[in-house]
């Protein structure tokens, strides 16, 4: 099966039709040919630019609002506090009505934001976007970002990355994850009006209700273009890392072709979500591999064969499991846990403040290089002890 379908089995129409578009416009994009610093640098114009008009539509909405309430308060109550509430209700109402309608707005205007944005980065982005396996791969994975849809709850290849989270916790994050934009708008519009209205400011919510709306306008969406962008970078670190551990696949032999895939599986699993970044690697290593077979993960069998590799297949293991633990949508404490395990395995050391450099590096899509892959790691002799 498609890693496409694998990942996103039952897309609905929003995600279909974005998809679509984001194909359209990466082979629209297809002659700009960027190399790879002019295509961070466009990206970050990119971004830069949604995030400063996602702020000005919160200034715009909170101006609104906030100069609303002004004239309600100092026109049609002439600047009374002590009207009778039945009195006020009315008016109070009205406004209400008015604040949900420009708010529903606003978030609607976020969404349009951060959907052109994520169309222009995927323009720009060099990536070869189509219907195909990695193709549609990539274009379903960008699509959901800009859509705010959680990565579905699937099996990848016979894993279940989801295998060490309680169906509970899953419920509550997807139902958070849909509504984290709206909901997250109105209660800092409760805060506002209902804690802030209490204190000393009181007189001031209206005023700073638009650079407060700014700001956590360009915060969600700032959210939003980086996990777009991490998508849009990390296939050519994969991309990269293949390229110079498997140029000899075909001499690999069963044991070590095992290892790398239940590696890169286990590492999934460890970080509680079926991320497309991770699915990706997990497909061009199939294919390189030349194994098709789903995968009965089983690392505790596989791990046991790590300290009788050679040198390079150990550094070719660690390197993939490096790559993998910081393409994901965050570092988990457990895939650094495993990775730790893994290098104590090959009579290394892991640095994790490197780990997290390196994460860092990725976000602002510096080249990431093997030399910085190797640095994350010492071996035991010569590495200082672990903080």
């Amino acid at each position: 099966m498609p890693a496409v379908d694998l990942y996103s089995p039952k897309p609905n129409m929003l995600e279909r039709r974005f998809a679509d578009h984001l194909a359209q416009r990466g082979a629209e994009g297809g002659a700009l040919c960027h190399n790879a610093q002019k295509r961070v640098q466009k990206i970050s114009q990119i971004t830069r630019w949604i995030i400063g008009l996602s702020a000005l539509a919160g200034i715009v909405s909170g101006g609104l609002i906030g100069g609303a309430e002004i004239w309600m308060r100092q026109g049609v109550f002439d600047g009374m506090d002590d009207i009778g509430w039945r009195e006020a209700l009315p008016y109070w109402t009205a406004f209400y009505g008015f604040a949900g309608v420009i708010s529903a707005i606003e978030i609607t205007a976020l969404y349009a934001l951060a959907l052109h944005g994520i169309a222009r980065v995927a323009q720009h982005s060099g990536l070869p976007f189509g219907r195909g396996d990695e193709r549609g791969l990539i274009t379903h994975s960008l699509a959901r970002a800009g859509l705010e849809f959680p990565n579905p709850q699937v099996h990848i290849y016979g894993i279940d990355p989801y295998a060490h989270v309680w169906n509970w916790k899953l419920t509550a994050l997807n139902i958070a994850y849909k509504l984290k934009v709206g909901v997250s708008s109105f209660i800092l519009r409760v805060f506002l009006r209902r804690v802030a209205a209490r204190m000393a400011v009181r007189g001031l919510v209206p005023v700073i209700a638009g650079p407060l709306y700014a700001i956590w306008n360009a915060y969600i969406i700032w959210r939003i273009m980086l996990e777009a962008r991490v998508r849009t970078l990390a296939p050519f670190v994969v991309d990269n890392v293949i390229a110079a551990h498997f140029e000899d696949a075909g001499q690999l032999d069963a044991t070590e072709k095992d290892v790398i895939l239940h590696a890169a599986g286990e590492m999934m699993t460890a970080g509680r979500d079926a991320h497309p970044n991770q699915i990706y690697l997990l497909t061009q290593l199939r294919k390189v591999l030349d194994d098709n077979r789903d995968i009965s993960l089983d690392w505790g069998s596989m791990r046991r064969h790590l300290p009788s590799l050679d040198p390079a297949g150990q550094t070719r293991v660690l390197d993939l499991l490096t790559v993998s633990c910081v393409i994901g949508g965050r570092i988990h404490r457990a895939q650094l846990g495993l990775l730790d395990r893994v290098c104590d395995d090959c009579g290394m050391v892991l640095h994790e403040d490197r780990i997290r450099h390196l994460r860092k590096a990725l976000q602002s899509g510096d080249d990431i290089s093997r030399a910085d892959l190797s640095a994350t790691r010492s071996t035991k002799a010569a590495g200082p002890a672990k903080a």
